[in-house]
C-alpha cells in the first residue's frame, strides 16, 4: 500500500500548460534531486526518471514514482546485468544505451533531460528510437531561446557523456540551480504586478508607492557607475565583471551598504538597487507590509541573521509542510499552517529572527517547528519542535569560510537535508518527553530546563500555603512549605509575605537544620489564629487539595499534545510481543495499529491471547511519559489524575515535582465497565475531583476487556467514545459547579471481545473502529510452538510421542 497524492503528472502538466518559468523549473528539480538524492543514500538508483513518473502534489510537493527497474548498487547480482537496456531511450544515459553498468551520476543525466524538457517543452533529443539512442551517445543538447545561459551550463554538465565530467551527486546539482537568481534569469523586476502579468515567486505582491511608504529608509542611491571609476570590480568574489550598480540599502542609523554590483547580480525595485543579501531583506519585510507585524526598522547593513532566517525558512518550507501534512493526514481536525513571516524576537540582549510552522487545533499547537537565527556573529541557527532544539549550529557555508576553506555550492543542499532529516526524526520519532521536562540528570545543552516561576493560579496558591501551613502544628520553615508544594521558593515568597503582612501567619525563628540553605529559606512561619479561621472558612466552599501544585490546563494540554507517539519497525513489534504466539498477519496488523494512532478491536475465540495482546500494546509505544500530580481547571476546581494504581513510577524523576514521569500506563476494564466511569468523580471529602480512566490512561492504553458483557450496550460505549476517538478531545461535566471542561485524549483505545462482531455493532459502526484483528484459533503448529516453550520453561524431558498423544485424546 502507497501513499495516495492528490496531483498530476510532470507529462500531464507540459501537456496542458505547456514549458514552465525558469523559477517553477528549478524548483521541481530541486526537489526532484532531493527525492532521487535520498534514495542513492540507500545505494538505489532509480534508471527510470521522466515526466510520467514525477506527480506534483496539489500543494506543489514533488514525489518521484515507479521504482519498478530501479536497480540496488550492493547486493544484487543477476539483477540486469550489463548487455541489456534498461530505461525509457528518451531519457537514458550513454552508458544505459550501451548496456554498461549505472550508478548515481546515470540519474542526474535523466534529471537534466527533464529539467531541458520542462523549460522547452520538449525533450532534448526527438525523433525514431535509433535517432534517439545514436544522440543520447554522441550529440550535445541544442541551445534554447526559453532556457537561460546558466541554466543551459548547468544541463550540460548534467548530460556530459563522459560520466567524470558530471555532477558527483544530487547535492551539487541541486546547489548548482540554488545559487542561480531567478529573477534575473527571468527578465523580472520586483515591482507591482499588472494586469498582464500574474504575480509569481519572483514578483512581490505590492506595488512600489506601498513599498516606498512601508520601508522609508530605503535611499535611491542606485544607477550606474561613474564612467571615470575604472578597476572597480563587482562584489561577487567569481564574477570578474565591472561593479556598475551600487547597493542603496540602508538601516536605521543610517548605515549604507555601498557594495557595487555588475548588472548580473544587481536586483532592483523600481529606481532602487539591492545585493542579494539585501534584497533578500527587502522581500522579507515586504511579507508584513501594512500588516500589524509589520517591522518598522530595518536590520543593520551588516546583519546576516534576517537573510539566513529567510532563505533557510524558503529552503525548508515545502519540505516541512509536507512534513506535517503527512504526520497528521488522519486528522481532520488538524490544519497545517507554514507561516511566511520573519518574525523579530528576542534572546536576552540581542535580536534574533524567527520563521515558523505549525499544525493546528482549536487554536492550539499540535506541533510547532520553527527556525530560528541568532543576530550575533557567526550566525547560530536552531530548529526547535515546541520549546525544545533538536538542532543548533552554524551553517556550513559560513562555517567553511570561517575556516578559509573554498565554497561549495553542495554546502547549503546538504545542511538543508540534515535539517530536514531532523525535523523528520522528531516529528516521526520524537524523543518520549519531547516538550516536557529535563530530568534531574540532564545537564545537556539546548534541553528544555524548569522555568523558574511555573504559572499558578495566585488565589489557588494562597490556598494551598495556608492549608499547608494548618496541615502542621508545629512551626514550618520556607523550604518545608516549598517542597511540600513541589514549588521553587520564588513562586511561594510573595504568598508568605502578603498572609505574614495581614497577619495570617506568625514569623518564628531560624531553622537551625537548613543552615545550607539562604535565610529567607530558613525563615520559620506557624498559622495564626485569624488564619485557622480563615483556612476552615475557605475549605467550606473551595477545594481541599493538598499536594504538589496543580499544573494548569493549558499546560496539561501542551505537553500532552506534544507526546507523539512514535513509529514502530518490525523488530520493534516484535521485540515487544515477545513470548507471544501469533497467527500470520497478527504482527503486521498490530504494528500498523499502533504507528496510525488508531483505535483498535480485536475479536476471537475465548483463549486465543486477545487479553494478552492487548496488554503489549503499552511496550509498543515505549519510553515514560509525564503525568501531573493534579490539574488546576479553572474556577478553583482541581481534578487529581496521578494513581498510584495505575501509574508505576519511572526510576528518573522530572526536576518539577508537580509532574512524575511514569512508564506508559495501562488501564484495563472488563465487564465491571459503566459510562460514569468516563467522568470526573467529585469526593466531597476533599473538594477534589478524581480523573476519569480516559485521563488517567492518557499516553498509554485504555483497555475495555470483555466488550459486550458490560450493562451498557456496545452502541453507547462507542457513541460516548466517538468525538474522543475523532477529535483527540475529551469534555468532561464538572458536577460539583456544572461546568464543561475540553481535556486532551491521548489513549489508544482498545475493545477485547470473544463475541461475533455482528452480535455487537452494526457496520456503521465498526466502521469507526480504525483496525480490527481477529485473532484465530491456533493451528496444531502454533500449539506445538506453545508446548514446546512451556515444556522447557518448566524443565520437562523432551518426549517427540507426548504431543501427538495429546492431539490425538484433545485434537
Amino acid at each position: 500500500v502507497m501513499e495516495y497524492v492528490e496531483g498530476e503528472s510532470l507529462r500531464s502538466i507540459l501537456q496542458n500548460k505547456g514549458p514552465l518559468q525558469v523559477h517553477q523549473a528549478l524548483d521541481i528539480t530541486g526537489q526532484l534531486l532531493s527525492a532521487i538524492g535520498a534514495a542513492h543514500a540507500h545505494n538505489i538508483v532509480h534508471r527510470d526518471l521522466k515526466p510520467d513518473n514525477v506527480v506534483v502534489s496539489n500543494v506543489g510537493k514533488v514525489k518521484v514514482m515507479d521504482f519498478g527497474i530501479s536497480k540496488l548498487l550492493v547486493g544484487t547480482p543477476g539483477l540486469t546485468g550489463t548487455e541489456s537496456i534498461i530505461g525509457t531511450p528518451t531519457y537514458m544515459s550513454p552508458e544505459q544505451v550501451r548496456g554498461e553498468h549505472v550508478d548515481a551520476r546515470s540519474d542526474l543525466y535523466a534529471v537534466g533531460c527533464i529539467l531541458y524538457e520542462v523549460l522547452t517543452g520538449n525533450p532534448p533529443f526527438t525523433g525514431q528510437l535509433a535517432a534517439v539512442l545514436h544522440a543520447q551517445i554522441n550529440c550535445e543538447p541544442t541551445e534554447s531561446p526559453l532556457i537561460p545561459a546558466a541554466v543551459m551550463t548547468v544541463i550540460r554538465k548534467a548530460m556530459a557523456k563522459d560520466l567524470r565530467k558530471r555532477f558527483k551527486n544530487c547535492e551539487e546539482f541541486a546547489g548548482a540551480l540554488l545559487s542561480m537568481d531567478t529573477a534575473q534569469m527571468e527578465g523580472t523586476s520586483l515591482q507591482g504586478p499588472t494586469d498582464e502579468a500574474p504575480v509569481t515567486e519572483s514578483r512581490l505582491p505590492f506595488r512600489l508607492p506601498s513599498l516606498r511608504q512601508k520601508l522609508p529608509a530605503l535611499k535611491a542611491a542606485g544607477g550606474p557607475a561613474p564612467a571615470d571609476e575604472p578597476g572597480r570590480r563587482c562584489s561577487d568574489g567569481q564574477c570578474r565583471s565591472a561593479g556598475r550598480h551600487r547597493c542603496s540599502y540602508r538601516d536605521r542609523t543610517g548605515a549604507e551598504c555601498n557594495t557595487w554590483w555588475c548588472e548580473h547580480h544587481i536586483h532592483s525595485i523600481g529606481q532602487d538597487s539591492f545585493c542579494r543579501r539585501h534584497i533578500t531583506v527587502i522581500r522579507a519585510l515586504a511579507v508584513t507590509a501594512g500588516t500589524i507585524r509589520e517591522i518598522k526598522h530595518l536590520p543593520a547593513v551588516n546583519d546576516r541573521s534576517l537573510s539566513l532566517a529567510a532563505m533557510v525558512g524558503n529552503d525548508l518550507d515545502k519540505d516541512i509542510t509536507e512534513i506535517l501534512r503527512r504526520r497528521y493526514s488522519s486528522r481532520r481536525d488538524v490544519t497545517v499552517v507554514a507561516d511566511k513571516t520573519v518574525r523579530e524576537t528576542r534572546d536576552g540582549g540581542s535580536i534574533a529572527w524567527e520563521r515558523s510552522w505549525s499544525a493546528t487545533r482549536n487554536q492550539g499547537y499540535e506541533t510547532r517547528i520553527s527556525v530560528w537565527v541568532s543576530s550575533q556573529e557567526p550566525c547560530r541557527l536552531e530548529v526547535r519542535i515546541g520549546s525544545m532544539a533538536i538542532y543548533s549550529g552554524v551553517p556550513d557555508w559560513i562555517s567553511h569560510r570561517l575556516e578559509g576553506k573554498p565554497a561549495d555550492r553542495a554546502d547549503r543542499v546538504s545542511f538543508n537535508a540534515r535539517l530536514v532529516e531532523a525535523i523528520t526524526e522528531a516529528v516521526d520519532r520524537p524523543a518520549p518527553l519531547a516538550g516536557g521536562y529535563a530530568s534531574l540528570g540532564d545537564s545537556s545543552p539546548g534541553l528544555p530546563q524548569l522555568r523558574a516561576l511555573p504559572e499558578i493560579d495566585p488565589n489557588l496558591l494562597e490556598g494551598l500555603v495556608m492549608r499547608a501551613l494548618s496541615s502542621r502544628s508545629t512551626s514550618v520553615p520556607g523550604y518545608e512549605i516549598c517542597q511540600m508544594l513541589a514549588l521553587p521558593f520564588g513562586s511561594v515568597e510573595p504568598v508568605i509575605k502578603k498572609l505574614a503582612g495581614e497577619r495570617l501567619l506568625d514569623p518564628g525563628g531560624l531553622d537551625p537544620e537548613s543552615s545550607d540553605r539562604p535565610m529567607p529559606e530558613r525563615m520559620t512561619y506557624t498559622m495564626s489564629a485569624e488564619g485557622r479561621l480563615l483556612t476552615e472558612e475557605m475549605a467550606k466552599k473551595g477545594t481541599r487539595y493538598l499536594g504538589p501544585a496543580p499544573v494548569t490546563l493549558a499546560e496539561y494540554v501542551r505537553l500532552t499534545t506534544e507526546v507523539i507517539l512514535p513509529g514502530l519497525d518490525p523488530a520493534i513489534v516484535r521485540a515487544a510481543l515477545d513470548g507471544l504466539e501469533l497467527s500470520p498477519g497478527v504482527e503486521d496488523a498490530v504494528r500498523a495499529a499502533v504507528n496510525s494512532r488508531g483505535s483498535v478491536f480485536v475479536y476471537g475465540s475465548p483463549g486465543n491471547g486477545k487479553t494478552s495482546l492487548a496488554r503489549r500494546f503499552p511496550r509498543l509505544l515505549r519510553g515514560p511519559v509525564l503525568v501531573p500530580a493534579a490539574i488546576d481547571l479553572g474556577g478553583g476546581e482541581v481534578m487529581v489524575v496521578f494513581d498510584p494504581a495505575v501509574h508505576k513510577l519511572d526510576a528518573d524523576q522530572p526536576r518539577d515535582g508537580r509532574w512524575r514521569r511514569v512508564i506508559r500506563p495501562l488501564v484495563q476494564v472488563g465487564g465491571e465497565f459503566t459510562l460514569e466511569m468516563l467522568a470526573a468523580t467529585w469526593d466531597p471529602a476533599s473538594r477534589t475531583y478524581q480523573a476519569p480512566l480516559q485521563v488517567k490512561a492518557n499516553g498509554g492504553v485504555l483497555l475495555i476487556d470483555d466488550f459486550g458483557r458490560q450493562p451498557v450496550k456496545p452502541k453507547q460505549i462507542l457513541d460516548r467514545m466517538m468525538v474522543p476517538l475523532e477529535q483527540a478531545v475529551d469534555h468532561l461535566q464538572l458536577s460539583a459547579s456544572g461546568r464543561k471542561v475540553e481535556v486532551p485524549f491521548r489513549s489508544m483505545l482498545i475493545f477485547s471481545t470473544n463475541m461475533a462482531p455482528a452480535e455487537l455493532l452494526d457496520e456503521g459502526h465498526l466502521r469507526r473502529l480504525a483496525y480490527k484483528i481477529r485473532m484465530p484459533d491456533p493451528t496444531p503448529q502454533l500449539y506445538r510452538r506453545i508446548f514446546e516453550r512451556e515444556r522447557q520453561r518448566l524443565g520437562i524431558p523432551a518426549n517427540p510421542q507426548v504431543f501427538p498423544q495429546i492431539g490425538h485424546l484433545y485434537g
